[in-house]
């Protein structure tokens, strides 16, 4: 009878070093699947606080024949700064190549600041069957300046008639 009270407590003992074991690596689990939600949730909310949008007359875009150049404006609609070197155009779906896409600010900004307006002129040997009163579409998207480590994009879509 006594032997079976001491296999009883090795048994108890072995049960909580077992369970004490799995606890931990819960512990060490929850904590990594803690950080990774939080750092998701960060992303989220920049996404949130990112924007821009089409400024300007719809009904009025800039085209220029002779160069196949078309002209337009974005508004950084957002709450941080976004980079205007890093931006994706599709005219009517055609992705326009970077060195194709040329930005510039408008007025004294240095910064793709908050309710700061960037001209963007776009020119591609395709344009040159558009003719005035054409309506295009346009998609653009761009990313953001790196905030806490991390950066997003923002985007909008718009359909624009050409004018010449």
């Amino acid at each position: 009878m006594a032997d079976g009270g001491a296999s009883t407590y090795i048994m108890l003992i072995t049960a909580l070093l077992v369970s004490s074991s799995a606890s931990a690596v819960l512990i060490q689990e929850w904590s990594s699947s803690s950080r990774v939600i939080q750092h998701q949730q960060r992303g989220l909310q920049l996404s949130e606080e990112l924007g821009i949008d089409f400024a300007g007359d719809p009904m009025n875009v800039n085209l220029v024949p002779l160069t196949d150049t078309i002209t337009f404006y974005i508004l950084n609609t957002g709450e941080h700064t976004m980079n205007e070197t890093k931006m994706e155009v599709l005219i009517d779906g055609l992705s326009i190549s970077s060195s194709e896409v040329t930005t510039s600010f408008v007025g004294s900004a240095t910064d793709w600041n908050p309710n700061v307006m960037v001209e963007v002129e776009v020119s591609n040997s395709s344009f040159s069957s558009y003719n005035d009163g054409d309506d295009i579409s346009i998609f653009t998207t761009v990313v953001s300046d790196s905030v806490s480590g991390m950066s997003a994009s923002a985007s909008f879509g718009v359909e624009v008639r050409l004018d010449v």
